[in-house]
């Protein structure tokens, strides 16, 4: 965790800490990271300017701050995609779909602003592309079962784009202020999930019904 954050001692620094970045979440969604200001985050989350910097030493601690849990919430998905051993190639695509399309949701306001920052900020930029990297690894890993149904001709590179392709169009969607809310996600979900399969080269493509829950 950053060392620019204070962590809190009692559960009432907890629920502020969460008002405040629950805050940041619609201000960078709405203004952008550079278009954020401290004032705006304190405004919305009933916190003070006095509360703010007692937790947090300034807007860039609390971007690494919530860039670390963000990271650690995708890299617990990638974890349960290790451990659920799916049965099927249709039931880990669609696993690796919902597994995005959560953790996208819960993040959403916060896409715009990590966007934002990895364009200039190297450091960022290589996070986010190992954490990409690590997702795509433990989907070829799972799918070493079912290589042999997918037609491309590299099924690794396959598993990869497949992968990239979920991850990418998610958050391209989500940096660009497209709210996942207002887009119905079974229609999301499917499309998605016929994408990818469709760059396995796999057909028929199963109901991904029978793999819900």
């Amino acid at each position: 965790m950053s060392e620019k954050r204070k962590t809190p001692k009692q559960q009432r620094g907890y629920e502020a800490e969460r008002k405040i970045i629950e805050a940041a979440l619609i201000i960078f969604s709405e203004k952008g990271y550079a278009g954020a200001r401290v004032s705006d985050i304190v405004k919305l989350s009933g916190s003070s300017t006095g509360g703010f910097y007692f937790r947090f030493q300034n807007k860039e601690a609390l971007f690494d701050y919530m860039l670390d849990q963000y990271m650690e919430k995708c890299r617990e998905a990638i974890e349960q995609l290790h451990e659920e051993l799916p049965g099927t190639l249709g039931e880990l695509i669609y696993r690796v779909v919902y597994r995005n399309v959560a953790v996208v949701e819960m993040n959403q306001g916060f896409y715009r602003a990590i966007n934002e920052v990895s364009i200039a900020n190297p450091q960022v930029w290589n996070r986010l592309q190992s954490l990409s990297q690590e997702l795509s690894k433990a989907v070829i890993e799972s799918g070493k079962p079912f290589k042999n149904e997918v037609k491309a001709p590299n099924h690794e590179q396959a598993f990869r784009q497949a992968t990239q392709l979920i991850s990418g169009w998610l958050a391209n969607r989500a940096s660009h202020k497209v709210s996942l809310q207002n887009i119905d996600e079974v229609a999301m979900v499917n499309m998605l999930y016929r994408a990818a399969m469709g760059v396995l080269q796999v057909s028929p493509v199963p109901d991904y019904a029978n793999f819900e829950n």
